[in-house]
């Protein structure tokens, strides 16, 4: 039995469709028909993830591995001290950046995310801030007065253009986060993930796989982003995206094709598993 671990922006869902290509839909199912088990990993919280619990999987690794499912359970969930939260959107924004605090119930923005937001959703620019309002709140992304003061956040997201020079920001962090990309595109801008630095993909599909009393050899890993690393060392195969940066390129076992030429068909065909 396999158990595969997908990453969903960049490797299931496309901002330039705006959506999950068809083959990759297929793919997914006649690998579960045929026994794999299927577990979204992702960087998004739960909240964010309404669209995929129509898909046939196995569970989901949400906020990069700190809030985990496995049949239908949640078997691990790592919140954010509650006193650590209001510090670090405090530091994303001394440092020149805005943010995105990520939580079970929503995802909360503060006013200059929202337009990062919405373009990566539209796949182009949005000026009109009731339409970039309007694309977030579609996707369960709100505006930050509307964040619960006991709502747990598992992650943050602190975007800025192109090829921003994030040092500063790292340098600042305390000492239990790790920042990583999630999103680096000339088309579109920059996000860096800031997480526990005790939780990762990696941590969350060793997990998963103690839950299942699974080896890693049995695993696969499939992703596109620099928080796509570990993941990819943490399976006994790591595949990245014909799109993928090329560092996650450097350290994959495998390249599959781009997301839009049956990226995910291609990398399940690769491991026998349709």
């Amino acid at each position: 039995m396999k158990y595969i671990f997908l990453d969903i922006d960049g490797t299931l869902f496309s901002s330039r469709i705006n959506g999950v290509p068809e083959s990759a839909l297929k793919a997914v199912r006649i690998a579960r028909e045929k026994g794999s088990r299927i577990f979204l990993c992702t960087g998004r919280s739960l909240a964010e993830c309404a669209d995929y619990f129509r898909f046939d999987t196995n569970g989901f690794l949400f906020g990069a591995g700190a809030m985990i499912y496995a049949d239908g359970k949640r078997i691990y969930d790592h919140p954010f001290e509650s006193s650590e939260v209001q510090k670090i959107k405090d530091l994303i924004r001394s440092c020149g950046f805005c943010w995105m605090a990520e939580g079970a119930a929503g995802a909360y923005y503060d006013e200059d995310s929202k337009y990062y937001i919405a373009k990566y959703y539209a796949g182009h620019e949005v000026t009109d801030p009731d339409e970039a309002r309007y694309l977030c709140v579609k996707h369960n992304v709100y505006p930050e007065m509307y964040e619960d003061a006991d709502e747990k956040i598992y992650k943050f997201c602190a975007y800025a253009p192109y090829d921003s020079d994030y040092s500063r920001l790292r340098n600042s962090l305390p000492d239990q986060c790790a920042l990583n990309f999630s999103y680096h595109s000339p088309e579109m801008f920059d996000c860096a993930e800031i997480t526990d630095k005790t939780i990762n993909k990696a941590t969350g599909i060793q997990r998963v796989l103690e839950y299942f009393h699974a080896d890693r050899s049995e695993a696969v890993g499939i992703g596109d982003s620099e928080n796509d690393i570990p993941m990819m060392h943490a399976c006994g195969i790591g595949i990245a995206m014909g799109n993928a940066m090329p560092s996650v390129k450097e350290q994959a076992d495998w390249v599959t094709t781009d997301i839009l030429d049956d990226g995910i068909w291609n990398a399940f065909e690769h491991i026998g598993i349709l």
